[in-house]
């Protein structure tokens, strides 16, 4: 509500102060209610110094009623009607001698049509129409060129025109512009709704995305473009992502892929840009495995998740495929047995962990030779071995 709130500028200030004002003969306070309680005129302020008038207030029994006037010390000026010391009926706001804002009171709110102006060119920038609930109001921008730019329903809560949100009276397509003049968007409508391709263009002309609609809601697959190659494409049904989100590098090589289904991602998948497979992420519920590889496809490691902690097996393998590590997981703390393993998949290590703590740990040098073989207190000192 921009001219409401200018309003509500406006009289927050006492402009008022170095100015008389009078009713006919008669000097008027205009910080002192007793001297407009009955009263029946208008009020005319002028510039204690300049002696330019300031402003003009009809009066109707001690209400405001009609329509004030006022300037400022800039030249810009403002009108707004009253009836019974209420907002009511037009408002209009100039700079500069120019009309740049035109709105409408009911009962000292804003309500019904409204319109801006550019202050160079005189055409207007925003128009729109007020209603209540908030989502019945319409608004549309233009550029300079008074082209439109953008449409929609809702001064609160916006929804561009043609979604499930915002049903738009209008013919199909639907089209926006760029400042430059360049197409924006093109948006087939049916019944006022989006239902089939929109497509939206950058400012030199080139497609951005395109998007399918059903119904105002996004159905089908939503493309985004740079330089014109597909950068991220993502399937809809009904407006919620379902099937997969996939994003690709520049040369087209897929990215990242992720599988969406009732509104949860269920699988992940990142790649190198070579195409071999780098990360797999796969959920069922809370629970999830998370799976590595290297640039020629072989496995580096899998563990198990519960939510965002740590929860049962966790692997590392060795380039031949065998184990590297293997060790246990509970809320995120290891628990139980965790062995490691050197490259010729001799064992270095041999440990009991409980609750994140280690018991007993066994380990080895390359050549097979014990290095340790001890067990340990809750507070990490080691057991002392009887002699």
């Amino acid at each position: 509500m921009r001219s409401a709130l200018l309003w509500g500028a406006l009289i927050s200030v006492r402009a008022w102060a170095g100015d008389d004002c009078r009713v006919g003969d008669k000097s008027v306070s205009m910080d002192n209610g007793n001297t407009t309680r009955e009263l029946t005129g208008t009020i005319r302020c002028v510039d204690r110094d300049t002696k330019e008038v300031t402003r003009t207030i009809p009066f109707v029994n001690g209400q405001q009623h009609g329509r004030e006037t006022r300037t400022f010390r800039s030249g810009d000026s403002m009108e707004q009607d009253y009836k019974a010391g209420k907002r009511h009926g037009e408002y209009r706001k100039f700079e500069g001698g120019k009309l740049i804002e035109v709105s409408h009171y009911v009962d000292d709110h804003e309500q019904g049509e409204f319109a801006r102006y550019s202050p160079k060119t005189g055409k207007v920038t925003r128009k729109g129409d007020r209603r209540e609930p908030d989502s019945a109001s319409t608004w549309q921008d233009f550029t300079e060129a008074g082209q439109l730019a953008e449409a929609g329903c809702g001064l609160q809560s916006s929804y561009e025109a043609g979604l499930r949100d915002c049903q738009w009276k209008g013919p199909s397509p639907l089209v926006f512009f760029h400042e430059s003049g360049q197409k924006r968007a093109v948006i087939e409508l049916s019944g006022g709704l989006r239902q089939g391709v929109t497509t939206t263009f950058d400012r030199e002309g080139s497609k951005s995305t395109e998007t399918r609609y059903g119904k105002g809601l996004r159905d089908g697959l939503f493309v985004d473009f740079e330089e014109g190659k597909p950068r991220r494409s993502t399937q809809y049904v009904a407006g919620k992502k379902s099937g997969d989100d996939t994003e690709f590098f520049r040369d087209g090589e897929k990215k990242k892929v992720t599988t969406w289904k009732d509104e949860r991602a269920v699988r992940e998948q990142e790649f190198f840009q070579n195409g071999a497979k780098k990360f797999e992420r796969v959920r069922d519920g809370e629970l999830a495995t998370e799976t590595r590889y290297d640039d020629d496809g072989r496995l580096v490691d899998r563990a198990h998740l519960r939510g965002y902690d740590q929860e049962g097996l966790h692997e590392q393998f060795l380039p031949d495929g065998g184990l590297s590590l293997t060790e246990t997981y509970a809320k995120d703390r290891l628990q139980g047995r965790r062995q490691v393993f050197f490259d010729d998949g001799k064992p270095a290590e041999d440990s009991t962990w409980d609750h994140g703590r280690v018991s007993a740990r066994k380990s080895w040098d390359a050549d097979g030779g014990l290095v340790e073989d001890e067990a340990f207190y809750e507070d990490g000192s080691r057991k002392k071995k009887k002699p």
